[in-house]
């Protein structure tokens, strides 16, 4: 047997393992947790699949902006707020309590 063939085959079946268990998956993190304030954050499926789709087109115009805006004066700052702005919407996406999803939405107010 070709093993370019057996890796294909294995890679299709894990991807068919993993569409079929990964729907269940949940991670979370509890950083902090007081009566009215709490930092929590989950980890499901479809937010970590939006994560990956975020990260692509973060990348994608970060690649695109290092082209178009090389000799720019004030380009570290558009990185940096682009990146808060990026990071906020990470935030946003994995937080579980509702302090976490004010802060992160701000952030994501001020750096828009």
């Amino acid at each position: 047997m070709n093993i370019s063939i057996f890796l294909i085959g294995f890679v299709f079946f894990l991807g068919g393992v993993s569409v079929w268990l990964l729907p269940t998956f949940k991670l979370g993190i509890y950083l902090l947790e007081w009566d009215f304030l709490s930092l929590k954050f989950n980890f499901y499926f479809n937010s970590v699949l939006f994560s990956f789709i975020l990260f692509l087109v973060t990348f994608s115009v970060l690649i695109f902006s290092t082209y178009y805006l090389n000799s720019e004066l004030n380009f570290n700052y558009y990185c940096f707020v682009l990146l808060i702005f990026v990071g906020s919407m990470f935030s946003l996406n994995f937080s579980n309590s509702i302090f976490t999803m004010l802060l992160s939405w701000d952030l994501l107010g001020i750096s828009s």
